[in-house]
């Protein structure tokens, strides 16, 4: 199952509607819900497992639930839950209810659930989640929701409770086949009674009676022979003869279509004369009357274009005279405009001078401000100069005292490389122990059965065998005893005078004696008794000694691993040793290593203050520098600045020609701006009417030599239409002339008419090809028929002889059938006969195996043993985890009685109880098994990815072991499962890439608020 969406409305302490999108979360593989105690992050999970299935662990229906789970400040309670299931199917679960008018009352809590499909949401028939996700309430929360407090519930279930489980998750149920195989024997029995009664039916069927009928066949089928040879010939002078008679046929009917066709031919030449003539006419005479048409439409549009030409020339004729008036009128004002220009050239020079008079004035002032700022600041300069001078030379004394750094590091690096291998080698060290140890105690189990490890297989085998015969020997006894008990109790009922029920005598002289057959069975009993339970006894400990076998296999395996990487270790270490060069100093200890190391870190601190000390002095310097090279830079610029001012104003009174500079220089300067302004726009009014007028003219004349143009060079075409048309009409008189017609409407009515020219054609070459064809088939059958001698009456003679060897052929093909139907019947029968006989056979070995099944199956010991399967191979995926999470201390196992325990490799690798783990050690164990039972449901549900929340548990975790659990839990994105963490501590929240916060707040109640890392 993966969580989509969650919509919480007035459940618990959330008052209002808060969401979560669980695709944005789940996509890290590795999420968390985060809050203070009391926040509402567990209500989450119950929400989820009540929208599924309508139940909770925290109220029951008496507890009045609805009311007790809605917020006290909300009038309803929504849940809304989307996910997809191992299916990867789409559904929605609502829960709902609301508050009545008494505050204590609540409406039934409503639960719906939807699938999507075809992009709507269809209702279903049912709100159980478990149809959709395979789990039970319970079962679900301890697999994919655990809440708080329940997460070791899975790890410290009873043997009966978790085979319960197992059987409910993993569908164990399908291997109670007890009951199935009481149907299938019964089944099988009542198929051999069948059997039995169908045999019977088959006695007449024999293979002597199926020789016989083969041979009666194989005689009808040579006679049959012989008659379709016969019926062959016949066959073949009939078709001859009839072939004779139809080629005769044939020639009649294709002289008759020759002298029709023939008939035609005149008409057809006909035909083809007046075709010709009219694809000449049409060839000659068309073109040349197109062009004519066209040319005449042409010179009418030429004509008419003309006409406007004319009209236009003289419009624009009009309109220029108008516009050269209009420019006389302003001509004069125009001719005058470069005086007004050099007068408002020099208001533009006025307004010059009393801007940099303005100005001249501002920048004195600044000049007069800034000359005390530049004498403070250089005071200031020699002051940091001074400092750091002092500073730079404490430092090169300190430079001079420190040591080479590069040998510090090389042997640095060398200390932590053989600290690391030595670890390692105690570590390796540890585990071939606890190895050696494990293998010590597996051989001590086969050791105190009393066997070897070399032999205990063969002979456990000969023990069984040995057993094996004498039950048989027993049951053999067992079955003479009752035989002889059976015989007694017929001799004790017999009497004188009254008949035997076995032989039928009257005189019974020496009736059987069997005073001891009655003992001889209790005794055979005892025996048989004690013979099971050996064989029993056998097993359990051939089945000890398996498991221990493979163990032991697997043990040795790990063991000559370890002792491998030992070894490479132990070399790795020599060899690092051997590269330790520096004189003065131990490999074994590294005190003065650390000596060295201490006074050059001291060094480099010192020497760090000192240059952080130089590095702000020289900041400041810079600063200071900085602001007087500004200063100074700020000052010559004014002083520059007022220079240029200053020779301006000078410049522009010298420019002045139309106005003098003392009869304006009390004048404000906005008056002057006036005047310019208005001198300026009349100067462009003059200036644009002028240009504007001109422009138009132009315009105008230029468009009239345009028009003069177009009609001159349309008068010219005209003529050449008229010249081509002259050409034209020339041209058709010779070609009436030619063709010799009186006048052009004479080759118009030609023209007109519409003949389909291709069809005729094609019309008048079938006919001759049709006229030919029929030529050479006539001569063919003439020359065929030429060489034959052909009669009516021998046909007719022939074809009766034929029809009575026909006749003949069918009755002897209906006798040698009816043969072949009967021997195929006998045939078939005798193959059903076979079959029954030999599906006899196999009902009578099937009920024999039936037996032998129906003992297998008694009770639930097959399903529990499959039980005890999955949870031993669950115990192996949980301890490739939990081996890493324990630092290779502990291990999972399961008893005899299916209850985990641990196995102490610390401690020589005894066994203990799962609950005499820490809490920490607890939850490491649940996480890996919880892990493993959901790799074994994706796995069985053919699931893409899975999914499970963790409420709690982190706090119990030591800062390492947490570490080693969330790399844990990261590396399970690679594996496609996804894991959802429910925490109070926020230092986790840094470690989880994606998350939500619950934040309770006494107003609106809890609120959710998401974040990404």
């Amino acid at each position: 199952m993966l969580p989509l969406y969650l919509s919480i409305e007035g459940l618990y302490s959330y008052q209002e509607k808060q969401e979560i999108d669980f695709t944005q979360l789940t996509e890290s593989g590795l999420f968390g819900i985060f809050g203070t105690v009391g926040s509402g992050k567990s209500s989450i999970l119950e929400a989820i497992s009540f929208a599924l299935f309508g139940d909770t662990e925290r109220l029951n229906k008496t507890d009045k639930r609805a009311y007790n789970m809605m917020n006290l400040k909300s009038n309803q309670t929504l849940i809304v839950f989307e996910f997809l299931n191992f299916e990867n199917k789409k559904y929605r679960f609502v829960a709902q209810w609301k508050r009545r008018k008494n505050f204590e009352d609540t409406t039934t809590i409503e639960r719906t659930a939807y699938e999507w499909k075809d992009e709507n949401w269809i209702p279903m028939d049912s709100a159980d989640g478990a149809k959709v996700t395979n789990l039970s309430y319970s079962n679900f929360r301890r697999t994919i929701i655990i809440p708080q407090g329940q997460f070791k519930e899975f790890l410290e279930l009873k043997g009966k409770d978790r085979s319960e489980m197992m059987k409910e998750i993993f569908y164990l149920n399908k291997f109670d086949l007890g009951p199935k195989v009481g149907m299938l024997q019964a089944q099988n029995n009542r198929k051999l009674e069948n059997m039995r009664g169908a045999l019977s039916g088959f006695e007449s069927i024999s293979a002597e009676a199926l020789s016989l009928k083969k041979k009666e066949v194989e005689e009808a089928k040579e006679s049959l022979e012989i008659t379709k040879q016969g019926y062959q010939e016949l066959l073949q002078k009939v078709q001859s003869l009839q072939e004779y008679k139809d080629k005769q046929n044939e020639l009649q009917s294709k002289s008759s279509q020759y002298q029709e066709l023939s008939s035609k031919k005149e008409k057809v030449k006909q035909q083809e004369q007046e075709l010709n003539r009219y694809e000449k006419t049409s060839n000659a005479f068309r073109e040349p009357l197109n062009q004519i048409q066209s040319l005449n439409i042409d010179r009418e549009s030429l004509i008419h274009k003309i006409e406007n030409f004319q009209a236009s020339k003289e419009r624009q004729s009009q309109e220029i005279d108008v516009l050269e008036k209009e420019i006389q009128d302003i001509q004069k004002d125009y001719l005058g405009i470069n005086t007004l220009r050099a007068k408002a050239e020099d208001y533009k020079h006025l307004l010059q001078i009393k801007e940099n008079d303005k100005k001249e004035i501002e920048l004195q002032h600044r000049l007069t401000k800034g000359d005390p700022i530049v004498i403070k600041a250089k005071a200031t300069e020699d002051i940091v100069t001074n400092k750091l001078a002092e500073l730079e030379k404490q430092l090169e004394i300190l430079k001079a005292e420190k040591i080479d750094t590069t040998q510090l590091i090389d042997m640095e690096k060398w200390y932590q490389r053989k600290e690391s291998l030595q670890q390692q080698e105690k570590q390796l060290q540890e585990q071939l122990l606890a190895a050696q140890a494990q293998i010590a105690e597996e051989l001590s189990i086969i050791t105190s059965a009393g066997y070897l490890e070399t032999n205990w297989e063969q002979m456990l085998s000969n023990e069984l065998n040995l057993i094996e015969q004498q039950m048989l020997k027993q049951r053999d006894q067992e079955t003479h005893l009752k035989v002889q008990a059976r015989l007694a109790g017929f001799a004790n009922d017999l009497q004188n005078g009254l008949p035997c029920p076995l032989c039928g005598a009257l005189d019974h002289p020496q009736p059987m004696q069997s005073a001891h057959v009655n003992e001889e069975l209790d005794s055979n009993e005892r025996v048989k008794n004690e013979l099971e339970q050996s064989k029993r006894d056998f097993l359990q400990v051939r089945d000890k000694l398996t498991k221990c076998n493979v163990a032991l296999i697997g043990k040795r395996n790990s063991e000559s691993q370890l002792l491998k990487t030992l070894e490479q270790l132990q070399d790795s270490l020599a060899a690092h040793i051997a590269t330790f060069e520096w004189t003065g100093y131990s490999t074994e200890d590294s005190s003065a290593f650390e000596a060295q190391k201490q006074k050059l870190k001291l060094n480099e601190e010192q020497s760090s203050n000192l240059e952080l000390q130089i590095k702000q002095q020289r900041e400041e310097l810079q600063r200071t520098q900085a602001s007087i090279s500004r200063f100074e830079k700020e000052l010559d610029s004014i002083r520059n600045e007022m220079a240029i001012v200053q020779g301006l104003s000078i410049h522009n009174k010298g420019l002045l020609q139309q106005i003098q500079w003392e009869e304006f220089k009390d004048i404000a300067i906005d008056e002057i701006r006036h005047d310019k302004l208005t001198l300026d726009n009349r100067i462009i009014y003059i200036e644009s009417t002028y240009l504007q007028l001109t422009q138009k003219i132009n315009t105008f004349k230029t468009k009239l030599a345009e028009i003069v143009g177009q009609y001159n060079t349309s008068k010219e075409q005209l003529s050449i239409y008229n010249q081509q048309i002259k050409s034209r009409q020339e041209q058709l008189a010779k070609l009436l002339k030619e063709f010799q017609f009186n006048d052009i409407t004479e080759v118009q009515q030609i023209i007109r008419r519409s003949i389909p020219v291709e069809q005729y054609r094609q019309e008048i070459q079938q006919f001759y090809i049709r006229l030919e064809v029929l030529e050479s088939q006539i001569a063919s059958l003439n020359e065929y028929l030429s060489s034959k001698a052909f009669t009516d009456e021998e046909l007719e003679t022939t074809a009766d002889l034929f029809a009575l060897k026909k006749e003949e052929l069918e009755l002897q093909l209906a006798l040698t059938g009816a043969l072949e139907k009967e021997l195929s019947f006998i045939t078939v029968e005798f193959g059903k006969k076979e079959k029954l006989l030999e599906e006899f056979e196999k009902l009578s070995n099937r009920g024999s195996n039936l037996k032998t099944l129906e003992n297998l199956f008694k009770g639930n010991g097959f399903v529990n043993y499959i039980s005890s399967i999955h949870l031993r191979q669950m115990c192996e995926m949980a301890n490739h985890r939990f081996h890493r999470l324990t630092r290779n201390q502990l291990s999972l196992t399961v008893n005899e009685n299916n209850e985990f325990e641990v196995i102490d490799y610390l401690n020589d690798g005894h066994r203990r109880s799962v609950k005499t783990l820490s809490g920490g050690q607890s939850f490491q164990a649940s996480l890996c098994l919880a892990l493993a039972l959901a790799e074994n449901i994706q796995s069985l549900n053919k699931a893409d990815r899975n999914f499970f929340f963790i409420d709690e548990g982190f706090g119990t975790q030591d800062a390492d072991s947490i570490n080693t659990v969330f790399d844990t839990l990261q590396y399970l994105h690679q594996e496609n499962r996804v894991v959802g963490i429910i925490s109070h501590v926020e230092e986790l929240k840094e470690r989880i890439p994606s998350s939500i916060t619950i934040v309770k707040d006494h107003e609106k109640g809890s609120r959710v608020s998401h974040s990404i890392n």
